[in-house]
């Protein structure tokens, strides 16, 4: 799944300028835009397991919260499929805003599938060779509750994008073979905070890799970079952490 094609990479530049607001349609559509959504779907959805994918730890979460866009982290600790409801996810995991760290449950809902095969410039499926059946985005409707009885607590819901594709033994996998474009982001969660204590809402959203709906807050091209107008709102943490990792990053 590493093959990634050249036009691929041009088309999918508009992902950077999605503007907040933004509906989660409008990534969804830039996710898919390259499928011939005609192609017959090999996949059992009762029998199909995506807690790999909303498990998944090949990078962190990128994330904003309301119209300052302070910086969101969330991690998920487990994913659990409901035997007897299988399109249902319980979850759990933890999110911090700040020094603010709380802990939530919740819910994932898979409401939508759209599959298909890609095509390169040629018109050649470009899964022929590369060990994929098919591939497609899983969409559903997520709620978590930051159910702990502390101050700035709230309720998360909203639409939830996990980009996936199907291998040749017939297994769900993670879908990083567009990991090279530029704007390539999964895992992309749309939607409000409601907070507990005020009952106002704030929009939120986080993903992997970019953090969707970013609007002038993403000002990378070859990888996410907050604007600095934001450091003050958590970002410039994030600076700091990225450069203990890597010392030769965010440099000109």
């Amino acid at each position: 799944m590493k093959k990634v094609i050249f036009t691929l990479l041009l088309s999918l530049l508009p992902f950077c300028a999605i503007a907040q607001p933004c509906a989660y349609e409008q990534v969804l559509q830039k996710m898919t835009m390259f499928y011939d959504k005609t192609y017959p779907s090999k996949i059992d959805i009762q029998k199909a397991d995506f807690s790999s994918l909303i498990l998944d730890q090949s990078t962190d979460y990128l994330g904003a919260i309301g119209v300052h866009k302070k910086r969101l982290v969330v991690i998920f600790s487990s994913a659990k499929r409901d035997p007897k409801h299988p399109l249902v996810y319980e979850v759990a995991g933890k999110t911090r805003v700040g020094k603010n760290i709380r802990q939530f449950k919740g819910r994932i809902i898979l409401t939508q599938f759209v599959s298909g095969k890609s095509e390169d410039a040629s018109g050649e499926l470009n899964t022929k060779n590369s060990g994929v059946q098919e591939e497609g985005v899983a969409v559903g409707d997520f709620t978590l509750d930051e159910y702990e009885d502390l101050p700035a607590t709230g309720i998360f819901k909203g639409k939830v994008l996990l980009w996936w594709f199907l291998s040749k033994k017939g297994k769900i996998e993670y879908n990083d073979g567009y990991l090279m474009a530029d704007p390539y982001l999964n895992n992309a969660y749309i939607g409000t905070w409601t907070s507990k204590q005020t009952h106002k809402s704030q929009q939120v959203s986080w993903g992997h890799y970019r953090v969707p709906c970013a609007g002038d807050l993403d000002m990378g091209a070859g990888e996410f970079s907050p604007a600095p107008q934001y450091y003050k709102y958590g970002w410039g943490e994030y600076i700091k952490e990225i450069k203990a990792k890597y010392p030769n990053a965010f440099k000109d």
